[in-house]
């Protein structure tokens, strides 16, 4: 513990030294997520550590340093069990990014992550935090007969649109970053979010009428946000997330 302590002080100081004096930009980050979604792994990828098969999950906030090309990275690795989630936004104000983490292999999870991100996307909105969305271990998740195109989003309107009931048969769907993204409800192409109306509450206007079990409401978005999917285990697309962060 008290190694521990004298390292994370060292590491501090480091990053301090650094910032001024060996690298163009310093960039915070929040990464949140259910519990294990691959936060910390990916954290440890990111930083150039190899992939470990057993991480000690984590508890309140750990926070650590590292450089990722020309920037210097802090990195709020937060807790994801239900205990600790009010911890996230209290992390909003000092991040200049968050990565949402999404198990896609837990189907008895998936829902619940989704709706929190649909809370965090709101959130992050309000400040223009830019947003990345992380969906992880495809290598777990069963390849369909004939592999999905990968193209960008396109518009689309809610009303063609069915969600997915997701479960075993169908989650390999969501490797797609397309459907992915309207799962979530986000159309990257039109810079929108469509939010589920709770029942008591009425559509805006009549144009965001989209019958009893569909019924959204259009929230512009205002920060970066962009959806990719990964595997933490083999690599894949890591090099994916590390071009947007250092692209911001």
């Amino acid at each position: 513990m008290v190694w521990e302590l004298v390292r994370s002080w060292f590491d501090s100081l480091w990053f301090k030294i650094s910032s001024v004096f060996l690298f163009q930009k310093e960039l915070s980050i929040a990464i949140i997520g259910l519990q294990n979604s691959g936060k910390t792994t990916l954290i440890r990828l990111l930083g150039g550590k190899p992939f470990e098969t057993d991480t000690v999950p984590t508890l309140g906030i750990q926070v650590s340093h590292f450089s990722l090309e020309n920037n210097l990275i802090k990195v709020y690795d937060l807790a994801g069990q239900t205990r600790f989630q009010p911890l996230w936004e209290r992390c909003f104000d000092k991040v200049d990014l968050i990565i949402y983490m999404i198990d896609l292999s837990d189907t008895m999870t998936l829902n619940e992550s989704l709706q929190k991100l649909v809370k965090v996307i709101q959130m992050a909105n309000g400040d223009r935090i830019p947003l990345l969305i992380v969906g992880n271990k495809t290598d777990l998740v069963a390849d369909p007969k004939d592999p999905l195109p990968l193209g960008p989003l396109q518009a689309y309107n809610p009303d063609n649109w069915e969600k997915l009931k997701l479960d075993s048969t169908n989650a390999h769907l969501l490797k797609n970053p397309d459907i992915l993204s309207r799962q979530i409800g986000v159309d990257l192409a039109a810079r929108t979010l469509h939010v589920p109306l709770q029942s008591s509450e009425p559509p805006a206007n009549e144009s965001n009428a989209q019958g009893p079990a569909n019924d959204t409401k259009q929230l512009p978005l205002h920060g970066d946000i962009a959806v990719l999917t990964v595997s933490c285990k083999d690599g894949s697309h890591i090099a994916d997330v590390i071009d947007w962060i250092v692209q911001l």
